[in-house]
């Protein structure tokens, strides 16, 4: 499972729509929820609806009173941590996780571990390797991740990355002839740019009155919509609904519960996960990359990120490594495949690339398309090469490269 927060039991319901029959007939296939997610002890921290609220809330970080807000609400969620989940937090790593994965796999009784990680679940992968490289089997990191960042390096390439996405999914709206942004990739960045300043003026107003679109809402809608390109259609259409008719309400449902949908504490994992795996970094380090961000990114830049929101609740916590992840070698395993998808908006190309070099036994397989991940959705280039791979472990040539295919 990717996040970290996101649950491996879930991915589960989709599963038939990842895996072609042949690799369904010859494994047993094993979704688990980390430690500190959904299923397993999950980390909790404030009321879900308390959480929602702050999500959603809009605070200009640029003002004293602002930044002053926002710390608050960092210490009341930080505060509810400590008192819901206590010592948990100490031990919901990603390295304590990765030996978990050794126990399941000794459980069902495998020698070794064949192993599919998407997103964060390529640390997983990555870390399980380096721990165990004697008892790699059949290993594919999808959407790498590259550990050797800290968080805040992390958040400042992650949001040039969809940065980078948006300007791709412009073009591909002013190409079709009929985009509500403009009629030229520069208009639309500008004019993405003014809906974000004007929700967080006056948010815009939705089928429910409650529950107007904020600018939170409205990035977080956005933001999703640039990990699958398939959805950039209805982002066209939900974008025309509201710059036409004011109405707010289809990016209200992109958007989606940025909190507990009953069966996930994504948000409250990711920030316990990630505190107990990286370094406590100063806010001068996240102010230097903000102050580059205004320049380099120009939709998404200079913004409070959504994730500062919940990595600003760090400096509260305790647990924290020494050093960060650091990089995954995994001397003696058997081969590891590696995929970067060239316009990732979520893991940039370049993390799939540094992936590959630090593993020492790995290939890099390149799909050329946009959206977050490549295995499950870019066409029979990349699934052929990885399906064969599970099923006879031949391993795929390093550096191929696989072109975007015409959807059906």
């Amino acid at each position: 499972p990717g996040g970290p927060g996101s649950s491996g039991i879930l991915m589960l319901s989709y599963v038939d729509l990842a895996f072609s029959k042949d690799v369904m007939d010859k494994y047993d296939i094993i979704g688990f929820d980390p430690r500190g997610v959904g299923s397993s002890t999950p980390v909790d921290c404030v009321d879900d609806r308390e959480l929602a609220k702050i999500l959603d809330s809009d605070i200009d970080t640029s003002t004293e009173a602002g930044r002053k807000a926002r710390k608050a609400q960092a210490r009341q969620i930080a505060k509810g941590c400590k008192e819901k989940s206590g010592e948990l937090l100490a031990h919901v790593g990603t390295e304590p996780a990765a030996r978990d994965m050794d126990v399941l796999r000794g459980l069902v009784g495998d020698e070794k571990l064949n192993y599919l990680g998407f997103s964060y679940g390529t640390e997983l992968g990555g870390m399980y390797a380096d721990l165990f490289p004697k008892k790699v089997g059949r290993m594919v990191l999808d959407g790498a991740v590259d550990t050797q960042l800290g968080n805040a390096r992390m958040l400042y390439e992650g949001t040039l990355s969809v940065d980078k996405s948006f300007g791709r999914y412009a073009k591909r709206c002013v190409d079709g002839g009929k985009c509500a942004l403009g009629t030229t990739v520069k208009a639309a960045k500008k004019k993405m740019r003014a809906l974000f300043d004007q929700a967080f003026k006056k948010p815009f107003p939705t089928s429910n009155p409650a529950h107007p679109l904020t600018r939170s809402n409205l990035m977080v809608a956005v933001r999703w919509a640039m990990y699958k390109d398939e959805a950039w259609p209805r982002l066209d259409q939900a974008l025309g609904k509201l710059i036409e008719k004011n109405d707010g309400t289809e990016l209200m449902e992109m958007a989606g519960p940025q909190t507990s949908d009953g069966e996930s504490n994504m948000m409250e994992s990711l920030v316990a996960i990630s505190c107990a795996d990286y370094a406590k970094e100063p806010e001068s380090v996240y102010a230097k990359y903000n102050k580059k961000l205004k320049k380099k990114a120009s939709v998404f830049g200079g913004y409070d990120p959504w994730m500062t929101k919940m990595i600003q609740v760090c400096t509260n916590l305790k647990y924290h490594p020494k050093a960060d992840l650091g990089a995954f070698r995994a001397k003696g395993s058997a081969p590891i495949v590696v995929i970067g998808t060239k316009h990732d908006p979520a893991t940039p190309y370049h993390w799939a690339k540094a992936m590959r070099r630090t593993l020492e036994n790995s290939v890099l397989l390149t799909w050329e398309g946009d959206g977050h991940l490549a295995y499950g959705r870019s066409g029979a280039c990349i699934e052929n090469q990885v399906n064969a791979y599970l099923l006879t472990g031949r391993v795929p040539k390093d550096g191929l490269v696989c072109p975007v295919e015409r959807r059906r």
